[in-house]
């Protein structure tokens, strides 16, 4: 079987038909550059099996790829396989990539890699940051308010304590009337509850 060089690949690509352009990919012994090779990986993704036959060959070869190209493969290609591929680019990525790239792959990679080269997160991540450390400002000022204040339920009285409290009230308002009308009269009618006749005692 005929084997084929990069350079010898990627000058006769586009002249073969598809099926011996995606045949002559297991003829390889060498890949190119990375932005030849990404340029090729996208013409293949009408037969998406043979794109990731060759992602998968410039990921293990570590190809550093261009953000528009990872972006290319990250809609079309092998999900593993592209993630991995804007991983072994990192060094080739600016902040301005990494804006472009936010929303195709997973924020956990795209913080990965911003910590990783010192740049800045995308804005809208920044966003969710931030609103992210004030709800847990809140919540911890929530938490420390709440320790603070402790709120005990008044206690029951149970059958035994209501019946006993209630003996007690009637008794003190019975005692109370008898303290207050003692029957004699006393002169002093404005202070003197409803009755039907109390008698008059003799003074």
């Amino acid at each position: 079987m005929r084997t084929y060089t990069w350079d010898e690949y990627y000058e006769k690509f586009y002249d073969w038909a598809e099926s011996t352009q995606v045949r002559n990919l297991s003829a390889l012994t060498s890949l190119g550059s990375a932005d030849e090779v990404g340029e090729i990986i996208i013409e293949l993704q009408c037969n998406v099996p043979a794109a990731n036959r060759l992602l998968k060959k410039a990921v293990e070869a570590k190809l550093e790829f261009s953000a528009y190209d990872l972006i290319e493969f990250l809609c079309t290609n092998d999900k593993e396989l592209a993630t991995a591929a804007v991983r072994n680019s990192a060094s080739r990525l600016t902040a301005e990539d990494m804006e472009d790239l936010y929303g195709e792959v997973d924020d956990e990679i795209i913080i990965e890699i911003c910590s990783k080269r010192n740049l800045t997160l995308p804005e809208d991540l920044r966003e969710e940051d931030e609103s992210d450390f004030e709800e847990e400002e809140f919540l911890e000022e929530v938490d420390a308010y709440t320790d603070d204040f402790t709120y005990e339920k008044p206690k029951k009285l149970g059958f035994l304590g209501t019946l006993l409290a209630v003996l007690g009230a009637a008794g003190s308002i019975d005692n109370s009337s008898q303290q207050r009308h003692n029957v004699r009269c006393n002169g002093d009618c404005a202070n003197c509850p409803p009755h039907y006749g109390y008698r008059v005692m003799p003074i």
